[in-house]
């Protein structure tokens, strides 16, 4: 078995399958890079996605889940110089 890691979006912290990787840069999601254009989504885009998908997919109230994007987002690579 290797021991490769799933690779994670550099922008918003999502783990990505080949569905999920940009075809433009593969450090980051179709969610977070428009699969037309190119174009990159805003921190303020990224971060009410992510607050979203918490709500959705981990069952987060609104509160924990900003609470848990608003500590994450600022750690990935595409944020560093915020």
């Amino acid at each position: 078995m290797g021991t490769n890691k799933q690779p994670v979006c550099e922008s918003c912290g999502m783990p990505m399958d080949n569905k999920t990787i940009s075809k433009f840069d593969k450090r980051y999601c179709v969610y977070c890079q428009d699969q037309t254009t190119g174009t990159l989504g805003t921190y303020e885009q990224v971060r009410t996605g992510s607050i979203g998908a918490a709500i959705k997919f981990m069952g987060k109230t609104q509160e924990e889940a900003e609470r848990i994007v608003d500590d994450m987002l600022p750690k990935l690579p595409r944020w560093h110089t915020l």
